[in-house]
């Protein structure tokens, strides 16, 4: 209960209970990567826009959906906050994608280093009867017992620490595939003010 009080005093929440996540753009180009000159359907988004928004979700429990608000200093365009809204979720698809590939890469490597390691302690067993008793034949299944529990363990410590931080950060960016986005406009505060 406590940390739900925290987050209510460092973001709103809208009608659904969802935390809003507020960002201010002086103008609507700022939303883009300033770097990036392509056409302005097909362009990046802030880097820092983005790395804002994702600190924010790490914030806030799953249990819990977010809404991005953007405060907006300029005239309402409903076509750049339709090119906005996409932006922001092709950034996140696209980063789903990549961390979907890393996974995939991730499975190959604990697969590969699990063969490894079932390899060497299978020969260690196997060998071990037939091979004569010599400070040579010591060290060999020495050293391939050592290799088998090393690639076992890098197996096991990929599998349980690196594949849940990106499972994890797919999660995150599909909440941000689901949220809400909207706009308010300070002209139009200050009118009702």
């Amino acid at each position: 209960m406590r940390q739900n009080e925290q987050l209510k005093n460092l973001y709103k929440q809208n009608g659904d209970g969802d935390f809003v996540l507020e960002a201010f753009l002086d103008r609507y180009v700022d939303a883009f990567n300033e770097w990036d000159s392509a056409y302005l359907e097909v362009r990046d988004l802030n880097p820092g826009l983005i790395h804002f928004l994702e600190r924010c979700s790490y914030d806030i429990p799953f249990k819990y959906g977010i809404e991005l608000l953007f405060t907006v200093s300029e005239q309402r365009e409903a076509e750049t906050e339709e090119l906005i809204s996409r932006g922001v979720r092709a950034n996140f698809s696209y980063k789903i994608l990549r961390e979907k590939t890393n996974l995939r890469l991730l499975i190959r490597r604990i697969k590969k280093y699990f063969a490894v390691s079932v390899t060497l302690l299978l020969l260690v067993f196997s060998l071990d009867p037939i091979l004569p008793e010599s400070l040579m034949t010591r060290t060999l299944r020495e050293g391939m017992m050592i290799g088998g529990w090393v690639f076992l363990w890098q197996a096991l410590s990929l599998f349980s620490f690196n594949r849940g931080d990106i499972v994890r950060k797919v999660r995150h960016y599909e909440r941000f595939l689901e949220s809400k986005i909207s706009f308010r406009y300070e002209e139009e505060d200050k009118e009702k003010g």
